[in-house]
Protein backbone atom coordinates (compact mmCIF):
# COMPACT_ATOMS: atom_id res chain seq x y z
CA UNK A 1 0.00 0.00 0.00
CA UNK A 2 1.16 3.78 -0.84
CA UNK A 3 0.34 5.84 1.46
CA UNK A 4 -0.21 10.00 0.38
CA UNK A 5 0.86 13.39 1.82
CA UNK A 6 -0.19 16.41 0.22
CA UNK A 7 2.30 17.05 -2.93
CA UNK A 8 3.90 20.17 -3.62
CA UNK A 9 7.42 21.44 -4.62
CA UNK A 10 10.14 18.79 -5.20
CA UNK A 11 8.99 15.15 -4.85
CA UNK A 12 9.86 13.51 -1.69
CA UNK A 13 9.65 10.30 -1.14
CA UNK A 14 9.71 8.03 2.27
CA UNK A 15 10.50 4.09 2.66
CA UNK A 16 10.20 2.79 5.85
CA UNK A 17 11.47 -1.37 6.59
CA UNK A 18 10.01 -1.95 9.64
CA UNK A 19 11.83 -5.18 10.42
CA UNK A 20 12.35 -7.61 13.23
CA UNK A 21 15.46 -6.30 14.44
CA UNK A 22 15.43 -2.56 13.35
CA UNK A 23 12.96 -0.26 11.90
CA UNK A 24 14.34 1.71 8.90
CA UNK A 25 13.94 5.11 7.31
CA UNK A 26 14.98 6.57 4.09
CA UNK A 27 14.25 9.92 2.66
CA UNK A 28 14.78 10.48 -1.03
CA UNK A 29 14.32 13.23 -3.58
CA UNK A 30 13.14 12.39 -7.00
CA UNK A 31 15.22 14.34 -9.73
CA UNK A 32 14.68 14.19 -13.21
CA UNK A 33 17.56 11.43 -13.45
CA UNK A 34 18.12 10.31 -10.49
CA UNK A 35 16.90 9.10 -6.61
CA UNK A 36 19.04 11.65 -4.28
CA UNK A 37 19.18 10.20 -0.75
CA UNK A 38 18.23 13.27 1.68
CA UNK A 39 18.88 11.41 5.37
CA UNK A 40 18.19 7.77 6.44
CA UNK A 41 17.99 6.20 10.09
CA UNK A 42 17.89 3.31 12.12
CA UNK A 43 15.77 2.77 14.97
CA UNK A 44 16.89 -0.59 16.90
CA UNK A 45 13.51 -1.45 17.62
CA UNK A 46 13.24 -5.03 18.08
CA UNK A 47 9.78 -6.22 16.68
CA UNK A 48 10.67 -9.84 16.59
CA UNK A 49 11.41 -9.53 20.35
CA UNK A 50 8.95 -12.09 22.05
CA UNK A 51 6.62 -12.17 18.51
CA UNK A 52 8.79 -15.71 17.47
CA UNK A 53 8.27 -17.23 21.09
CA UNK A 54 4.87 -16.49 21.91
CA UNK A 55 3.57 -15.28 18.49
CA UNK A 56 2.80 -12.05 19.49
CA UNK A 57 4.37 -8.47 20.06
CA UNK A 58 4.29 -7.15 23.40
CA UNK A 59 2.96 -3.79 24.84
CA UNK A 60 6.56 -1.98 25.23
CA UNK A 61 7.81 -2.92 21.92
CA UNK A 62 4.66 -1.67 20.37
CA UNK A 63 5.20 1.42 22.22
CA UNK A 64 8.65 2.12 21.05
CA UNK A 65 7.31 1.33 17.38
CA UNK A 66 4.61 4.25 17.26
CA UNK A 67 7.07 6.10 19.19
CA UNK A 68 10.11 5.47 16.33
CA UNK A 69 7.23 6.31 13.75
CA UNK A 70 5.85 9.28 14.74
CA UNK A 71 9.35 10.61 14.69
CA UNK A 72 9.49 9.49 11.20
CA UNK A 73 6.40 11.33 10.58
CA UNK A 74 7.73 14.44 12.16
CA UNK A 75 10.30 13.70 9.65
CA UNK A 76 8.27 13.42 6.39
CA UNK A 77 6.69 16.59 7.38
CA UNK A 78 9.56 18.18 7.75
CA UNK A 79 11.23 17.43 4.73
CA UNK A 80 8.18 17.73 2.42
CA UNK A 81 7.49 13.81 2.29
CA UNK A 82 4.63 13.65 -0.75
CA UNK A 83 4.57 9.82 -1.28
CA UNK A 84 5.53 7.01 1.08
CA UNK A 85 5.29 3.11 1.74
CA UNK A 86 6.00 1.59 5.20
CA UNK A 87 6.17 -1.92 4.69
CA UNK A 88 6.58 -4.97 7.90
CA UNK A 89 7.90 -7.97 7.36
CA UNK A 90 8.55 -11.23 9.46
CA UNK A 91 7.91 -10.53 12.60
CA UNK A 92 4.85 -8.51 12.33
CA UNK A 93 3.82 -11.15 9.95
CA UNK A 94 3.47 -13.65 12.46
CA UNK A 95 1.47 -11.61 15.56
CA UNK A 96 -1.62 -12.89 16.56
CA UNK A 97 -2.49 -8.93 17.78
CA UNK A 98 -0.42 -6.68 15.13
CA UNK A 99 -3.79 -5.29 14.33
CA UNK A 100 -2.79 -3.42 17.49
CA UNK A 101 0.13 -1.84 16.18
CA UNK A 102 -1.05 -0.86 13.01
CA UNK A 103 -4.32 0.87 14.46
CA UNK A 104 -1.79 2.87 16.72
CA UNK A 105 0.43 3.68 14.25
CA UNK A 106 -2.55 4.72 11.60
CA UNK A 107 -3.98 7.22 14.52
CA UNK A 108 -1.43 8.03 16.63
CA UNK A 109 1.51 8.71 14.03
CA UNK A 110 -0.90 8.83 10.78
CA UNK A 111 1.20 6.39 8.86
CA UNK A 112 0.19 3.00 7.33
CA UNK A 113 2.01 0.01 7.94
CA UNK A 114 1.45 -2.90 5.13
CA UNK A 115 2.65 -6.64 6.56
CA UNK A 116 3.77 -8.06 3.55
CA UNK A 117 4.33 -11.77 2.72
CA UNK A 118 7.74 -13.53 2.48
CA UNK A 119 7.39 -13.73 -1.28
CA UNK A 120 7.09 -10.04 -1.62
CA UNK A 121 9.54 -9.33 0.62
CA UNK A 122 12.11 -11.50 -1.48
CA UNK A 123 11.20 -10.05 -4.69
CA UNK A 124 11.67 -6.14 -3.15
CA UNK A 125 15.31 -7.30 -2.26
CA UNK A 126 15.64 -8.65 -5.97
CA UNK A 127 14.91 -5.69 -7.55
CA UNK A 128 17.55 -3.44 -5.53
CA UNK A 129 20.20 -5.60 -5.73
CA UNK A 130 19.51 -6.03 -9.60
CA UNK A 131 19.28 -2.38 -9.62
CA UNK A 132 22.74 -1.82 -7.45
CA UNK A 133 24.46 -4.31 -9.63
CA UNK A 134 23.06 -3.95 -12.90
CA UNK A 135 25.27 -1.34 -13.60
CA UNK A 136 28.55 -3.52 -12.52
CA UNK A 137 27.75 -5.80 -15.72
CA UNK A 138 27.72 -8.89 -12.82
CA UNK A 139 24.77 -10.22 -12.01
CA UNK A 140 24.91 -12.71 -8.86
CA UNK A 141 23.74 -16.25 -9.27
CA UNK A 142 21.86 -16.42 -5.62
CA UNK A 143 20.60 -13.31 -3.52
CA UNK A 144 20.53 -14.10 0.22
CA UNK A 145 18.84 -11.85 2.27
CA UNK A 146 19.15 -12.04 6.25
CA UNK A 147 16.67 -10.51 8.58
CA UNK A 148 15.73 -11.27 12.25
CA UNK A 149 12.82 -13.05 11.55
CA UNK A 150 13.61 -14.55 7.77
CA UNK A 151 16.00 -15.84 5.53
CA UNK A 152 15.15 -14.85 1.81
CA UNK A 153 16.95 -16.67 -0.73
CA UNK A 154 16.32 -15.81 -4.51
CA UNK A 155 18.24 -18.15 -6.93
CA UNK A 156 18.53 -17.22 -10.28
CA UNK A 157 18.09 -19.90 -13.61
CA UNK A 158 18.89 -18.65 -16.73
CA UNK A 159 16.99 -15.34 -16.74
CA UNK A 160 14.62 -16.37 -14.56
CA UNK A 161 14.49 -16.13 -10.55
CA UNK A 162 13.18 -18.23 -8.11
CA UNK A 163 12.43 -17.05 -4.44
CA UNK A 164 11.79 -18.36 -1.52
CA UNK A 165 11.11 -17.76 2.22
CA UNK A 166 12.96 -19.50 5.05
CA UNK A 167 12.13 -19.07 8.88
CA UNK A 168 15.67 -18.91 9.74
CA UNK A 169 15.87 -15.13 11.38
CA UNK A 170 18.57 -13.70 13.64
CA UNK A 171 15.85 -12.92 16.28
CA UNK A 172 13.92 -15.82 15.38
CA UNK A 173 16.95 -18.25 16.14
CA UNK A 174 18.40 -16.39 19.15
CA UNK A 175 15.18 -15.95 21.08
CA UNK A 176 13.97 -19.59 19.98
CA UNK A 177 17.40 -21.32 20.83
CA UNK A 178 18.07 -18.97 23.81
CA UNK A 179 21.45 -17.91 21.81
CA UNK A 180 21.97 -14.17 23.78
CA UNK A 181 26.00 -14.36 24.02
CA UNK A 182 29.05 -16.77 23.05
CA UNK A 183 27.71 -19.58 20.87
CA UNK A 184 28.86 -22.87 22.15
CA UNK A 185 30.22 -25.67 19.54
CA UNK A 186 26.87 -27.40 20.16
CA UNK A 187 25.08 -24.87 19.68
CA UNK A 188 26.37 -23.86 16.49
CA UNK A 189 25.67 -26.99 15.60
CA UNK A 190 22.07 -26.88 16.34
CA UNK A 191 21.70 -23.32 13.86
CA UNK A 192 23.90 -25.06 11.62
CA UNK A 193 21.53 -28.12 11.03
CA UNK A 194 18.08 -26.63 11.41
CA UNK A 195 19.21 -23.81 8.51
CA UNK A 196 20.75 -26.71 6.79
CA UNK A 197 17.69 -28.84 7.21
CA UNK A 198 15.25 -26.13 5.80
CA UNK A 199 18.03 -25.27 2.74
CA UNK A 200 17.73 -28.92 1.55
CA UNK A 201 14.83 -29.01 -0.23
CA UNK A 202 15.67 -25.59 -2.40
CA UNK A 203 19.49 -26.15 -2.40
CA UNK A 204 19.18 -29.74 -3.98
CA UNK A 205 20.70 -29.83 -7.38
CA UNK A 206 21.06 -26.38 -8.03
CA UNK A 207 24.71 -25.12 -8.51
CA UNK A 208 25.07 -21.61 -8.04
CA UNK A 209 29.01 -21.66 -7.75
CA UNK A 210 30.37 -18.25 -7.66
CA UNK A 211 28.89 -15.25 -6.44
CA UNK A 212 26.09 -14.59 -4.18
CA UNK A 213 24.64 -11.24 -2.89
CA UNK A 214 24.20 -11.07 0.68
CA UNK A 215 22.00 -8.29 2.39
CA UNK A 216 20.94 -6.78 5.17
CA UNK A 217 22.83 -5.14 8.38
CA UNK A 218 24.46 -8.36 9.63
CA UNK A 219 25.52 -8.57 5.46
CA UNK A 220 27.01 -5.51 6.06
CA UNK A 221 28.63 -6.25 9.17
CA UNK A 222 30.64 -8.98 8.45
CA UNK A 223 31.67 -7.90 5.14
CA UNK A 224 33.56 -4.97 7.39
CA UNK A 225 34.89 -7.97 9.40
CA UNK A 226 36.46 -9.95 7.10
CA UNK A 227 35.90 -8.71 3.65
CA UNK A 228 38.50 -7.50 0.92
CA UNK A 229 38.33 -3.79 1.36
CA UNK A 230 36.45 -3.39 -2.07
CA UNK A 231 35.27 0.57 -2.52
CA UNK A 232 31.52 0.40 -2.96
CA UNK A 233 30.26 -3.43 -2.97
CA UNK A 234 32.29 -4.97 -0.24
CA UNK A 235 33.06 -8.69 -0.80
CA UNK A 236 34.19 -11.99 1.07
CA UNK A 237 35.38 -14.66 1.07
CA UNK A 238 33.48 -18.23 2.28
CA UNK A 239 36.73 -19.12 3.50
CA UNK A 240 37.74 -15.73 5.22
CA UNK A 241 34.18 -15.75 6.96
CA UNK A 242 34.56 -19.95 7.90
CA UNK A 243 38.22 -18.71 9.48
CA UNK A 244 36.64 -15.93 11.40
CA UNK A 245 33.60 -18.31 12.47
CA UNK A 246 35.47 -19.16 16.11
CA UNK A 247 36.39 -15.44 17.21
CA UNK A 248 32.72 -14.42 16.28
CA UNK A 249 31.03 -17.04 17.27
CA UNK A 250 32.71 -17.58 20.57
CA UNK A 251 32.67 -14.01 21.49
CA UNK A 252 30.39 -12.81 24.06
CA UNK A 253 28.33 -9.61 23.09
CA UNK A 254 31.04 -7.17 25.21
CA UNK A 255 33.61 -8.46 22.90
CA UNK A 256 31.63 -8.27 19.39
CA UNK A 257 30.61 -4.70 20.14
CA UNK A 258 34.73 -4.07 21.41
CA UNK A 259 36.56 -6.31 18.90
CA UNK A 260 34.32 -5.43 15.85
CA UNK A 261 32.82 -1.48 16.52
CA UNK A 262 29.49 -2.48 16.31
CA UNK A 263 26.19 -1.98 18.35
CA UNK A 264 24.91 -4.04 21.16
CA UNK A 265 21.58 -5.18 18.97
CA UNK A 266 23.94 -6.06 16.01
CA UNK A 267 26.13 -7.13 18.30
CA UNK A 268 23.67 -10.00 20.06
CA UNK A 269 22.77 -11.46 16.32
CA UNK A 270 26.06 -11.18 14.70
CA UNK A 271 27.03 -14.65 15.56
CA UNK A 272 23.77 -16.67 14.17
CA UNK A 273 24.23 -14.36 11.06
CA UNK A 274 27.90 -15.76 10.46
CA UNK A 275 26.82 -19.32 10.92
CA UNK A 276 23.81 -18.99 8.97
CA UNK A 277 25.46 -17.45 6.19
CA UNK A 278 28.79 -19.77 6.02
CA UNK A 279 25.55 -22.74 6.15
CA UNK A 280 23.77 -21.20 3.33
CA UNK A 281 26.85 -20.30 1.24
CA UNK A 282 27.92 -23.71 1.92
CA UNK A 283 25.06 -25.46 0.95
CA UNK A 284 24.57 -23.80 -2.62
CA UNK A 285 27.95 -24.05 -3.82
CA UNK A 286 28.81 -20.30 -2.98
CA UNK A 287 32.42 -19.25 -2.81
CA UNK A 288 32.19 -15.69 -2.52
CA UNK A 289 29.55 -13.10 -1.35
CA UNK A 290 29.09 -9.40 -2.48
CA UNK A 291 27.30 -7.07 -0.21
CA UNK A 292 25.77 -4.13 -2.07
CA UNK A 293 24.31 -2.49 0.72
CA UNK A 294 20.52 -2.32 -0.39
CA UNK A 295 17.48 -3.66 1.12
CA UNK A 296 13.52 -3.72 1.32
CA UNK A 297 13.61 0.06 1.88
CA UNK A 298 15.71 0.75 -1.31
CA UNK A 299 13.15 -1.16 -3.56
CA UNK A 300 10.51 0.64 -1.78
CA UNK A 301 12.05 3.46 -2.88
CA UNK A 302 13.03 2.68 -6.24
CA UNK A 303 8.92 1.63 -6.60
CA UNK A 304 7.67 4.79 -5.45
CA UNK A 305 9.91 6.89 -7.45
CA UNK A 306 8.45 4.58 -10.73
CA UNK A 307 4.63 5.53 -9.44
CA UNK A 308 5.96 9.05 -8.88
CA UNK A 309 7.37 9.55 -12.60
CA UNK A 310 3.99 8.11 -14.00
CA UNK A 311 1.74 9.95 -11.87
CA UNK A 312 3.82 13.22 -12.92
CA UNK A 313 3.51 12.15 -16.91
CA UNK A 314 0.01 11.68 -16.46
CA UNK A 315 -0.34 15.44 -14.41
CA UNK A 316 2.01 16.89 -16.86
CA UNK A 317 -0.31 15.56 -19.84
CA UNK A 318 -3.51 16.96 -18.05
CA UNK A 319 -1.80 20.27 -17.71
CA UNK A 320 -0.29 20.64 -21.17
CA UNK A 321 -3.61 19.54 -22.56
CA UNK A 322 -5.53 22.20 -20.39
CA UNK A 323 -2.72 25.09 -21.19
CA UNK A 324 -3.10 24.53 -24.69
CA UNK A 325 -7.15 24.49 -24.32
CA UNK A 326 -6.77 27.83 -22.66
CA UNK A 327 -4.56 29.43 -25.09
CA UNK A 328 -6.87 28.85 -28.43
CA UNK A 329 -9.72 30.00 -26.10
CA UNK A 330 -7.63 33.31 -25.56
CA UNK A 331 -6.77 33.03 -29.44
CA UNK A 332 -10.49 32.85 -30.17
CA UNK A 333 -11.43 35.54 -27.63
CA UNK A 334 -9.49 37.83 -30.03
CA UNK A 335 -10.87 35.98 -33.09
CA UNK A 336 -6.87 35.26 -34.22
CA UNK A 337 -7.25 32.35 -37.11
CA UNK A 338 -4.47 29.54 -35.67
CA UNK A 339 -4.89 27.61 -38.78
CA UNK A 340 -1.05 28.41 -39.32
CA UNK A 341 -0.09 28.20 -35.72
CA UNK A 342 -1.83 24.51 -35.02
CA UNK A 343 0.22 23.61 -37.85
CA UNK A 344 3.75 24.79 -36.64
CA UNK A 345 2.96 23.59 -32.97
CA UNK A 346 2.70 20.52 -34.76
CA UNK A 347 6.26 21.04 -36.27
CA UNK A 348 7.79 22.45 -33.13
CA UNK A 349 6.75 20.17 -30.77
CA UNK A 350 8.52 16.90 -33.61
CA UNK A 351 11.25 19.32 -33.71
CA UNK A 352 11.82 19.36 -29.71
CA UNK A 353 10.96 16.30 -29.02
CA UNK A 354 13.03 14.57 -32.13
CA UNK A 355 16.32 16.97 -31.24
CA UNK A 356 15.97 16.65 -27.54
CA UNK A 357 19.29 14.85 -26.90
CA UNK A 358 20.78 17.79 -29.35
CA UNK A 359 19.32 20.70 -27.67
CA UNK A 360 19.35 19.15 -23.73
CA UNK A 361 16.15 21.32 -22.36
CA UNK A 362 13.90 19.59 -20.12
CA UNK A 363 10.81 17.83 -21.23
CA UNK A 364 8.33 19.93 -19.15
CA UNK A 365 9.62 22.83 -21.53
CA UNK A 366 8.02 21.73 -24.29
CA UNK A 367 4.76 23.09 -23.48
CA UNK A 368 5.82 26.57 -23.78
CA UNK A 369 6.95 25.93 -26.93
CA UNK A 370 3.91 24.63 -28.26
CA UNK A 371 1.71 28.06 -26.43
CA UNK A 372 4.22 29.80 -28.24
CA UNK A 373 3.76 28.29 -31.90
CA UNK A 374 0.30 28.24 -31.09
CA UNK A 375 -0.02 32.14 -30.57
CA UNK A 376 2.79 33.28 -31.94
CA UNK A 377 0.96 35.49 -34.58
CA UNK A 378 -1.76 36.60 -32.16
CA UNK A 379 -0.67 40.12 -33.00
CA UNK A 380 -2.13 40.26 -36.54
CA UNK A 381 -5.49 40.96 -34.90
CA UNK A 382 -3.68 44.07 -33.79
CA UNK A 383 -1.72 44.97 -37.17
CA UNK A 384 0.14 42.66 -39.60
CA UNK A 385 2.91 45.44 -39.55
CA UNK A 386 4.65 44.56 -36.66
CA UNK A 387 2.79 41.77 -35.22
CA UNK A 388 5.46 39.61 -33.22
CA UNK A 389 5.62 42.82 -30.77
CA UNK A 390 1.85 43.03 -30.73
CA UNK A 391 1.75 39.02 -30.03
CA UNK A 392 4.84 40.07 -27.03
CA UNK A 393 1.90 42.31 -25.33
CA UNK A 394 -0.72 40.08 -25.74
CA UNK A 395 0.75 37.36 -24.24
CA UNK A 396 1.94 39.12 -21.52
CA UNK A 397 -1.19 40.36 -20.27
CA UNK A 398 -3.07 37.41 -21.74
CA UNK A 399 -5.38 35.32 -18.67
CA UNK A 400 -3.64 32.01 -19.75
CA UNK A 401 -4.66 29.65 -16.83
CA UNK A 402 -1.97 27.35 -15.94
CA UNK A 403 1.01 29.85 -16.84
CA UNK A 404 3.19 31.63 -14.13
CA UNK A 405 4.63 34.37 -14.72
CA UNK A 406 8.19 33.37 -15.49
CA UNK A 407 6.67 30.88 -17.76
CA UNK A 408 4.51 33.73 -19.60
CA UNK A 409 7.04 35.67 -19.89
CA UNK A 410 9.62 33.25 -21.96
CA UNK A 411 6.35 32.16 -24.13
CA UNK A 412 5.82 36.46 -25.11
CA UNK A 413 9.98 36.50 -25.93
CA UNK A 414 9.30 33.25 -28.19
CA UNK A 415 6.28 34.88 -29.80
CA UNK A 416 8.68 38.27 -29.70
CA UNK A 417 11.49 36.48 -31.50
CA UNK A 418 10.37 34.30 -33.95
CA UNK A 419 10.78 37.60 -36.54
CA UNK A 420 13.85 39.66 -37.85
CA UNK A 421 17.52 38.07 -37.81
CA UNK A 422 18.97 35.77 -34.98
CA UNK A 423 21.30 38.14 -33.64
CA UNK A 424 18.39 40.72 -33.15
CA UNK A 425 16.47 37.70 -31.38
CA UNK A 426 19.46 36.74 -29.38
CA UNK A 427 20.03 40.35 -27.75
CA UNK A 428 16.09 40.60 -26.76
CA UNK A 429 16.01 37.35 -25.00
CA UNK A 430 19.38 38.23 -23.31
CA UNK A 431 18.19 41.63 -21.88
CA UNK A 432 15.37 40.14 -20.69
CA UNK A 433 15.16 39.22 -16.44
CA UNK A 434 15.04 35.73 -16.62
CA UNK A 435 17.95 33.66 -14.82
CA UNK A 436 21.22 32.78 -17.12
CA UNK A 437 20.02 29.41 -17.34
CA UNK A 438 16.52 30.17 -18.39
CA UNK A 439 17.89 32.74 -20.50
CA UNK A 440 20.23 29.97 -22.91
CA UNK A 441 17.20 27.56 -22.95
CA UNK A 442 15.20 30.25 -24.21
CA UNK A 443 17.48 31.33 -27.12
CA UNK A 444 17.28 27.55 -28.49
CA UNK A 445 13.50 27.27 -27.64
CA UNK A 446 13.06 30.22 -30.15
CA UNK A 447 15.61 28.72 -32.74
CA UNK A 448 12.94 26.06 -32.56
CA UNK A 449 10.10 28.17 -33.00
CA UNK A 450 11.65 30.36 -35.94
CA UNK A 451 12.71 27.09 -37.83
CA UNK A 452 9.24 25.62 -37.63
CA UNK A 453 7.69 28.73 -38.44
CA UNK A 454 10.47 28.99 -41.39
CA UNK A 455 8.77 25.43 -42.48
CA UNK A 456 5.30 26.71 -42.72
CA UNK A 457 6.70 29.96 -44.41
CA UNK A 458 3.69 29.87 -46.78
CA UNK A 459 0.81 29.16 -44.41
CA UNK A 460 -0.52 26.45 -46.44
CA UNK A 461 0.25 23.40 -44.31
CA UNK A 462 2.78 21.86 -47.15
CA UNK A 463 5.00 19.76 -44.81
CA UNK A 464 3.15 16.68 -43.58
CA UNK A 465 6.16 15.07 -41.08
CA UNK A 466 10.11 15.89 -40.17
CA UNK A 467 12.22 13.43 -39.55
CA UNK A 468 15.39 14.86 -37.63
CA UNK A 469 18.94 13.21 -38.02
CA UNK A 470 22.20 13.99 -36.43
CA UNK A 471 24.43 13.74 -39.69
CA UNK A 472 27.85 13.83 -38.17
CA UNK A 473 28.15 18.40 -37.44
CA UNK A 474 24.51 18.41 -39.38
CA UNK A 475 21.27 18.00 -38.45
CA UNK A 476 18.96 16.91 -41.51
CA UNK A 477 15.25 17.53 -41.80
CA UNK A 478 13.75 14.89 -43.93
CA UNK A 479 10.89 16.15 -44.78
CA UNK A 480 7.25 15.09 -46.35
CA UNK A 481 5.42 16.92 -48.46
CA UNK A 482 2.14 16.96 -50.18
CA UNK A 483 2.33 18.29 -53.45
CA UNK A 484 6.15 17.70 -54.10
CA UNK A 485 9.06 19.66 -53.97
CA UNK A 486 9.17 23.30 -55.83
CA UNK A 487 11.67 25.77 -56.70
CA UNK A 488 11.25 27.39 -53.73
CA UNK A 489 12.08 25.22 -51.04
CA UNK A 490 14.98 26.89 -50.39
CA UNK A 491 13.18 29.26 -48.49
CA UNK A 492 12.39 26.32 -45.89
CA UNK A 493 15.46 27.01 -44.44
CA UNK A 494 14.92 31.04 -44.26
CA UNK A 495 14.97 30.83 -39.92
CA UNK A 496 17.37 28.26 -39.29
CA UNK A 497 20.12 30.70 -38.56
CA UNK A 498 19.41 30.61 -34.69
CA UNK A 499 19.73 26.90 -34.57
CA UNK A 500 22.91 27.07 -36.41
CA UNK A 501 23.99 29.56 -33.96
CA UNK A 502 22.57 28.40 -30.30
CA UNK A 503 23.60 24.65 -31.43
CA UNK A 504 26.65 24.60 -33.21
CA UNK A 505 25.37 22.59 -36.24
CA UNK A 506 24.38 23.18 -39.62
CA UNK A 507 21.15 22.61 -40.90
CA UNK A 508 20.27 20.74 -44.11
CA UNK A 509 17.35 19.17 -45.54
CA UNK A 510 15.40 17.06 -48.02
CA UNK A 511 11.82 17.02 -49.61
CA UNK A 512 9.70 13.70 -50.73
CA UNK A 513 6.57 13.38 -51.04
CA UNK A 514 4.17 10.58 -49.83
CA UNK A 515 3.79 7.73 -52.34
CA UNK A 516 0.31 6.17 -52.08
CA UNK A 517 0.92 2.38 -53.10
CA UNK A 518 -0.77 0.67 -55.70
CA UNK A 519 -4.16 -1.74 -55.01
CA UNK A 520 -2.43 -4.50 -55.35
CA UNK A 521 0.97 -3.93 -53.24
CA UNK A 522 -1.56 -2.22 -50.66
CA UNK A 523 -2.96 -5.36 -49.19
CA UNK A 524 0.11 -6.85 -48.65
CA UNK A 525 1.89 -4.19 -46.98
CA UNK A 526 2.88 -4.21 -43.35
CA UNK A 527 0.33 -1.72 -41.07
CA UNK A 528 1.48 1.64 -41.53
CA UNK A 529 4.23 1.18 -44.29
CA UNK A 530 2.72 2.90 -46.92
CA UNK A 531 3.63 6.14 -45.02
CA UNK A 532 6.85 5.72 -44.98
CA UNK A 533 7.36 4.48 -48.52
CA UNK A 534 8.64 7.78 -49.67
CA UNK A 535 9.72 8.93 -53.07
CA UNK A 536 12.69 11.13 -52.58
CA UNK A 537 12.77 14.02 -55.11
CA UNK A 538 14.71 16.25 -53.92
CA UNK A 539 18.49 15.35 -52.23
CA UNK A 540 19.84 18.22 -50.50
CA UNK A 541 18.62 21.86 -49.81
CA UNK A 542 21.02 23.66 -47.86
Amino acid sequence: MVGSITMGGPIRLGAIDAGSNAIRVVIAELTPTELVRIEAERMPVRLGHGAFTRGELDAQTIDQAVAAFVHFRQRFDANGVGMYRAVATSAVRGASNRDVLLHRLYHEAGIELEVIEGEEEARLVRKAVVHAMGSTGAMPRAILDLGGGSLEVNLRQGSAWRAYSLPVGTVRLLETFGLDGAIAEAEAGMVRRYTATLMHTISRGVNNSGVAAATGGNADALAKIVGDGTPGMPTFDLAALEKALPSIVGASVEERMTKFGVKRDRAEVLGIAALVFATVARQLGISKLVTPGVGVREAVLLELAETAREEQIRAEGAHDKALLTAARGFANRVDHDTTHGEHVRHLARALFHQLRDVHGIPDDRGVLLEVAALLHDVGEVVNVRGHHKHSEYMIRWARLPGLDDNAREQVALMARTHRKDAARAKQIINESNLPKEQRAQLRKLSALLRLADGLDWEHRSRVEQVVCTRMGEAIVLDLVVRDGPTRDDAQLLRKADSIREELGLDVRVTVARPVVPAPEVAGAAAPGASGANLEIVRAKIR
